[in-house]
C-alpha cells in the first residue's frame, strides 16, 4: 500500500532519467567519434578504478530490452540524452545516419510503449574534435551547439515534443575548469569557467529561439543542478550568507535564464577580480529567451553559517549529523523542501524534478533479488516533501528518478549504484530492484485514485 502522502495529482508525470555516455557503450561503433569523456577516461588516474564508459550498460545494443524494463516499472516518461558524437561525428557538418537510426529506434519504441520521451540535447559529452578547437572557450562554440541542436530538432521534433538544452552547466563547467575532475581537466581557472558559462548560456538562448520555428508545437527548457545552500541556523546573518552562496552556485545559471541578469553580489565580486567575460548588448535578452519549464536536479543541500573570513561569499559550510549515500552525499529532505519553497516564490514557469536519487551498494541476494529498502525509504521521504510543496501551490509537473539503471557515474566510475534496475557489469544482466516495484506502485496509486 502506498501512503496517501505519495498520491500525486492526476496530471503529474513520473519517469526515470539516464545520460548517453553513462549507459550506451558502443564506443567507436557505427561511425561514432570520441567525446571528451571517451578521451578523459583513457587518461590513467582520472576515473576511480580506471573505469570507462566504453561498454557501460551496453544500452546501444539493448534498447528493446530496456524499453520493456521501463514498461515493467510503469514509467510514464523517459528522460535520455543524445550523444553529439553519434549524430555529428565531426562536431558539425554531415549527419551520421546510423547514429540517427539508433535514436529513432529508441524514440519509436518509447512511443509504441506509451512512454513520453524527454530529450536532453547536451549531457556533458562534447566531441573531442571540438574540444581540440577550444571547446566552450571558443566563441564559435555557440554556432557549433546551435547546429547540433537544430539537427536534433529536425531529426526528432516530429515525435519528441519535450526538449532540454543542457544538463547541469554548473557541474560540467566547475569540474571542467576549477576542480579539474571532469574534462577538459583544468584546475583553478575561474576566468575560463565564466567565459565557458557565458557561451553555454548564449548557446541555450540561441537553441530556444530556433526551436520555436522548428518545433512550434513543442516545449523546451534547461536542467540546472541545485545543491541548495540552506542556513544552518535561523540567525539573520546565516540566512543572508546562504542566499549569497546560492548566487555563486546554481544562481549563476538560474538567474540569467529565469530573471535575465547575472546575480548582483556574485557579478560584482567577479568583476572586481577581473574575471567576468564581456557581456555584449543583447546577450542577456538572448539568454533569458522564454522557456516553457525549468528542470532541476536535486541530490543534497549544503548547510552554511556566516563567516567574514571567507572573502568570496562570507559563508562557511558546516556538516550536521545526517545519513549519507554511497557517494558520501547527505540525505536532506528538509533542504529539498527549502529549495522547493524558494521556487514556489520566484519561478514563473512550471518546474520538473529532472533528477533525484540515491547511490547505494546494492547486491543481488541468493534469491536473485535486490532488497534496497534504504532507497524505498529515500523515495518515500523525498516524494512526500515534493507532494507537500505541490499542495502548498508549487507548480511542479513531473519527477524523474535518477537513474533508470545502475550506470557509469563519471569520475566515480561504477562505484555508486543509483538505479531502480540493477546491472551486473560483467554479464550486463538487468534485475529490477525492490525500489523499482515500489516506484511502479506509486505511479499506479496516482492513476487509480483519480
Amino acid at each position: 500500500m502506498v501512503s496517501k502522502e505519495l498520491i500525486f495529482p492526476k496530471n503529474f508525470m513520473f519517469g526515470a532519467a539516464t545520460a548517453a555516455y553513462q549507459i550506451e557503450g558502443g564506443r567507436g561503433e557505427d561511425g561514432k567519434s570520441d567525446s571528451i569523456w571517451d578521451k578523459f577516461c583513457d587518461i590513467p588516474g582520472k576515473i576511480d578504478n580506471g573505469d570507462t564508459g566504453n561498454v557501460a550498460c551496453d544500452h546501444y545494443h539493448r534498447v528493446e530490452e530496456d524499453i520493456a524494463l521501463m514498461q515493467e516499472l510503469g514509467l510514464e516518461s523517459y528522460r535520455f540524452s543524445v550523444a553529439w558524437t553519434r549524430i555529428l561525428p565531426e562536431g558539425t557538418g554531415k549527419v551520421n545516419e546510423k547514429g540517427a537510426a539508433f535514436y529513432n529506434k529508441l524514440i519509436d519504441g518509447l512511443l509504441a510503449a506509451g512512454i513520453k520521451p524527454l530529450l536532453t540535447c547536451y549531457h556533458w559529452d562534447l566531441p573531442q574534435c571540438l574540444q581540440d578547437r577550444g571547446g566552450w572557450l571558443n566563441p564559435d562554440s555557440c554556432k557549433w551547439y546551435l547546429e547540433y541542436a537544430e539537427t536534433l530538432f529536425k531529426l526528432f521534433g516530429d515525435r519528441v515534443k519535450d526538449f532540454l538544452t543542457f544538463n547541469e552547466p554548473f557541474v560540467f563547467l566547475d569540474n571542467g575548469y576549477v576542480t579539474g575532475s571532469f574534462p577538459p581537466g583544468i584546475r583553478g581557472d575561474y576566468r575560463a569557467k565564466l567565459l565557458a558559462a557565458h557561451n553555454v548560456l548564449k548557446s541555450h538562448g540561441m537553441a530556444v529561439r530556433s526551436f520555436r520555428k522548428l518545433v512550434p508545437d513543442g516545449r523546451i527548457g534547461i536542467t540546472l543542478d541545485y545543491a541548495y545552500n540552506t542556513p544552518a541556523t535561523d540567525k539573520p546573518e546565516d540566512i543572508a550568507a546562504a542566499a549569497r552562496a546560492n548566487e555563486f552556485w546554481a544562481g549563476w545559471f538560474f538567474e540569467p535564464v529565469a530573471l535575465g541578469h547575472y546575480p548582483e553580489t556574485a557579478r560584482r565580486w567577479f568583476e572586481e577580480k577581473g574575471l567576468m567575460p564581456k557581456v555584449a548588448e543583447g546577450d542577456m535578452e538572448l539568454i533569458a529567451e522564454p522557456i516553457d519549464y525549468l528542470g532541476i536536479n536535486y541530490y543534497f543541500s549544503n548547510y552554511l553559517v556566516a563567516d567574514k573570513s571567507i572573502e568570496r561569499d562570507g559563508a562557511r559550510q558546516v556538516f550536521p549529523k545526517r545519513n549519507k549515500t554511497a557517494m558520501g552525499w547527505m540525505i536532506t529532505p528538509d533542504g529539498f523542501y527549502d529549495m522547493l519553497t524558494y521556487f514556489r516564490k520566484v519561478l514563473k514557469v512550471p518546474l520538473y524534478i529532472t533528477e533525484n536519487g540515491i547511490a547505494l551498494n546494492d547486491i543481488v541476494n541468493i534469491h536473485g533479488q535486490v532488497e534496497d529498502w534504504d532507497r524505498i525509504d529515500y523515495l518515500e521521504q523525498y516524494l512526500a516533501v515534493l507532494n507537500r510543496a505541490i499542495s502548498e501551490g508549487l507548480d511542479c509537473r513531473g519527477y524523474y528518478y535518477w537513474s533508470l539503471m545502475d550506470n557509469f557515474e563519471w569520475a566515480a566510475g561504477y562505484r555508486g549504484r543509483f538505479g531502480l534496475v540493477h546491472v551486473d557489469y560483467e554479464t550486463l544482466k538487468r534485475t529490477v530492484k525492490r525500489s523499482g516495484y515500489f516506484y511502479r506502485d506509486v505511479v499506479r496509486a496516482k492513476n487509480q485514485n483519480h
